[in-house]
Formats: structure tokens, C-alpha cells, sequence
């Protein structure tokens, strides 16, 4: 039987964040995995302060829970990368939130797509190159499916995911179809490599089947308990239930360490 939190004890309690791991939020689009990466961000910023750099990469062209939480953060919201130089006060960390290009009536707007979207890729890969070289960062990409595919990181994150640890460098990734599409998948990387996994409730199981991939633990047990988490309805949103699997474990001794955090 695995033990249930809320979300207030996991994060004043069991949240045990070290510089350079990755953490993994997956669930399908609307179950609260953003506002959940948020929120743990808030904690992490909270306890390392500036030893650390905190950047959330946003592709999507309007989503207002991560303009809310940007501005409740103090993270300075910028188009371009690097950001332009300002005498305002340092941010507590960035947003890179590159402007749309948007079809005119006349223009092709399959022509004016693959603009925007090689526009948002130079932005994105800018900011999260120079938080790798740098390293003491946290780059947190908000729908890591579209930047890994369409966006054409992948190279990029399979390189962070397996080298990142030693430069302090950590990859937060929300994934709404970790089986991938058509068009691809996010790196395989990104199941086996991160320390932090949270899964939300995910009928589908293709989307399951990935989980198995992290190691050290019985897919069809996890799959059982992804299939399993309770549904809440806050406001407008279902929000789900997290399981969180730890690979450091309960003591940072290894082995790993699961349990499921409520509302």
C-alpha cells in the first residue's frame, strides 16, 4: 500500500531536490501537470535562492496559469535569448516566451508555420544551450513533446539528459504523450535518466507503456497505479492525482521510493 500526501506535506516535507537531476511531469493535457511543476519550482527557488539560475521555456502561444505563475515567481518574461539587456532589477529567474508569427490573410499558413516554428526553436535552444554551459540551472520546458519534435531538441536533450548532472544542470520536462505521435517521441533519454518522476491519471496504454522504461521498477504494477489515480475537480480543472517515484529512494541511499500526493 502506498502511502498518501497532500500536496502541502509532499512539498514541506518529502520535496528533496538536489542541483542537476531531472524530473519528469506526465499526464494528459489539462490533468495540472504545469501548475504542479510550478509549484515545485517554487519550493527549489525557495531553498537554493540565486545559488541556482531557473528558466521555464514556454512554446505554447497563450496559456494563462503559466503567465500567473511566472509573475507569483518573479520570473521576467522575454521573447528572445539572450534577454535585452535592462537596468531593472535582476529577475529571481526568466520565462522565454518568444512572440507568435501569425498568418496575414493572403500569406500561406503553412509557409508562415515553419517560420514561426524555427523562430521559436532559435529562442528556445539559445536559453536552454546557455544554461548547460553555464550550469546551476534549472530549465524547465513546459511541453517538452513540442520542443523535443517540432521545436527539434531532441539532440539537445538527450546530450543534457545524460551529461547534465555533472554540470549541475537540471531538465524539468512536462509530457502530455510520452508514447509519442506520428511525428516522433520526446528522447528516450527522458525516461531512464531523471531522478524525480511524477505521473498523473493515463487511461491510454501506449502512454503507460513508457513508464517502464525508467528502470527499477514493475511496469505493470505502475501502470496499474497510474490507471487507478483519483480525478478532482478544482474550479474548471480535473486536477489528478500524482504518483511520484523517487530513484534516490526514501533515504538518498538508492533503491526507490514511491508514493501518491493528493489535491
Amino acid at each position: 500500500m502506498l502511502d498518501h500526501l497532500s500536496r502541502a506535506e509532499f512539498k514541506d516535507g518529502y520535496w528533496d531536490y538536489e542541483p542537476g537531476e531531472h524530473v519528469v511531469f506526465a499526464q494528459p493535457t489539462g490533468g495540472g501537470k504545469s501548475r504542479w511543476m510550478y509549484e515545485l519550482l517554487q519550493v527549489t527557488m525557495a531553498h537554493y535562492g540565486d545559488a541556482l539560475s531557473y528558466r521555464v521555456a514556454i512554446p505554447k502561444r497563450r496559456d494563462e496559469e503559466a503567465a500567473r505563475w511566472n509573475a507569483a515567481l518573479g520570473l521576467r518574461e522575454t521573447p528572445v535569448w539572450p534577454p535585452v539587456p535592462s537596468l531593472r532589477r535582476k529577475p529571481a529567474g526568466w520565462a522565454v516566451w518568444p512572440k507568435h508569427l501569425t498568418a496575414a490573410p493572403g500569406q500561406d499558413p503553412d509557409v508562415i508555420l515553419v517560420k514561426d516554428r524555427a523562430h521559436i526553436e532559435k529562442q528556445l535552444k539559445a536559453c536552454c544551450m546557455d544554461g548547460y554551459q553555464k550550469g546551476k540551472c534549472i530549465f524547465c520546458a513546459d511541453d517538452i513533446y513540442k520542443a523535443a519534435v517540432y521545436l527539434h531538441m531532441n539532440a539537445l536533450f538527450s546530450e543534457v539528459l545524460s551529461d547534465g548532472r555533472s554540470m549541475d544542470f537540471g531538465l524539468w520536462g512536462c509530457n502530455t504523450k510520452p508514447s509519442g505521435t506520428k511525428d516522433g517521441s520526446v528522447t528516450s533519454f527522458f525516461w531512464n535518466q531523471p531522478t524525480h518522476y511524477f505521473f498523473g491519471k493515463d487511461t491510454d496504454e501506449r502512454n503507460r507503456d513508457r513508464f517502464g522504461e525508467m528502470g527499477g521498477v514493475d511496469p505493470k504494477y505502475i501502470s496499474q497505479v497510474v490507471m487507478d489515480l483519483q480525478i478532482h475537480r478544482i474550479g474548471r480543472n480535473n486536477i489528478s492525482d500524482q504518483l511520484y517515484i523517487s530513484k534516490a529512494g526514501s533515504d538518498g541511499h538508492g533503491g526507490v521510493a514511491m508514493c501518491i500526493i493528493g489535491p
